[in-house]
């Protein structure tokens, strides 16, 4: 039998740029594959039978372009992933990325295409995945989804403006959508152990769950501050800011309705556990665990989790403060990517609020008919997904 990988490599808004796919005679689990052009010494593992990657910068490169393949999938910390794919001699088209593992995404390093050479541009390599299974999907009876959405905003003083300004355009842009795809929707807005008078937060999370939902408190991942250590305190912990805790307990504790498309969309602009840290990317190893605990349950429980990263004044020294925005601005990103759900930035303008909210209302609207067979070969996968035919 034989066994077919797809990966991606990411902008740095977590977007996709490129996709790839390599297959191996062999069934999925452990591996170790070793691959070099022509089957070099030094080559191990199952035979790799396929291999083909396409973006806009390189076009696409095929399993005669790869120079070198490392492909480790067992345990945890052994995995790993790396590729350097040319088309030699001539090496005007090229990639070269690695090395990812299935808890952090590798660097891409070089690009080269017919505009030259070019920088990756802070792009990465995703570890690949086992390829799914292709999905026809048939339109069915039209039918009205049920939506539940939750708006969840970090409560600190910095997004009192993002606040006013959803407060303003949320009834429009609900309309709006509604309009353009009829639906069951039912908006929630909560603010993290604070609220903002005058606008939709004027109600906690803790408050909604405890009082309506009647969830004991002692449930709760989120913190009061009165739960913090005397150290957390001198570190300025904020708990308003402990978003991840908040998708936490929305998504385990929300009333869902039956049958609910179920999404929280969160606005904030500082690390998920408490706000910004000392370390030099604002946030540490405590971020990115809650971020990890935040999707693993919404994941668990069927919730989509959109982000927006709002403005913030990281620090006076211009390349520090791009530096944390980018990191915090990733991680946002990864969230939404791991749960399905869409990621926006301050650039992005609260305006995308109804653009998302139509994506949300409009992403069950039929009763479909479902139909699905074997993955398609790697060079189908790549040309589906590209502009480019593939070179002969």
């Amino acid at each position: 039998m034989s066994t077919s990988y797809t990966f991606r490599v990411l902008d740095t808004d977590g977007s996709v740029f490129g996709r790839g796919c390599f297959t191996y005679d062999g069934p999925p689990g452990d591996v170790d594959i070793a691959h070099l052009l022509g089957g070099a010494e030094g080559s191990r593992g199952p035979k790799l039978t396929a291999f083909f990657y396409h973006d806009s910068i390189v076009g696409t490169l095929s399993l005669k372009n790869l120079l070198s393949f490392n492909f480790t999938q067992g345990e945890q910390a052994s995995s790993r992933f790396a590729i350097n794919a040319w088309n030699v001699p001539e090496s005007t088209h090229g990639l070269t990325a690695g090395t990812a593992s299935p808890a952090q995404l590798g660097a891409a390093s070089a690009h080269r295409g017919n505009g030259g050479e070019l920088s990756c541009q802070g792009r990465k390599l995703e570890f690949p995945k086992l390829a799914e299974a292709t999905t026809v999907v048939e339109e069915g009876q039209t039918v009205i989804p049920i939506v539940d959405l939750v708006v969840v905003i970090d409560t600190s003083g910095s997004m009192r403006d993002e606040a006013e300004t959803l407060s303003k355009v949320v009834g429009k842009a609900i309309d709006s959508a509604k309009t353009k795809c009829p639906s069951n929707l039912r908006a929630t807005y909560l603010g993290i152990e604070g609220t903002f008078p005058k606008t939709v937060f004027t109600t906690t999370v803790r408050n909604y769950l405890t009082q309506t939902v009647k969830v004991d408190a002692s449930l709760l991942k989120g913190r009061t501050q009165a739960q913090l250590t005397e150290e957390q305190k001198k570190q300025s912990v904020g708990v308003e800011e402990d978003g991840a805790r908040a998708i936490e307990d929305i998504s385990t504790h929300f009333d869902w309705r039956p049958d609910a498309v179920r999404n929280i969309f969160f606005l904030g602009d500082e690390p998920l556990e408490g706000g910004l840290s000392n370390s030099p990317t604002g946030q540490d190893q405590e971020d990115i665990e809650a971020a990890n605990r935040a999707i693993e349950v919404a994941k668990q429980t069927g919730t989509r989790v959109h982000m927006y990263m709002g403005t913030a004044k990281f620090s006076s020294d211009a390349a520090k403060h791009e530096r944390i925005r980018k990191a915090i601005e990733g991680e946002y990103a990864r969230v939404a990517e791991e749960t399905d759900g869409q990621f926006f930035a301050s650039q992005d303008n609260l305006s995308a609020f109804q653009a998302m909210l139509e994506k949300v209302i409009c992403g069950s609207k039929t009763d479909p008919t479902v139909t699905t067979t074997e993955f398609c070969c790697c060079q189908e996968y790549v040309e589906q997904r590209g502009d480019t035919a593939v070179p002969q």
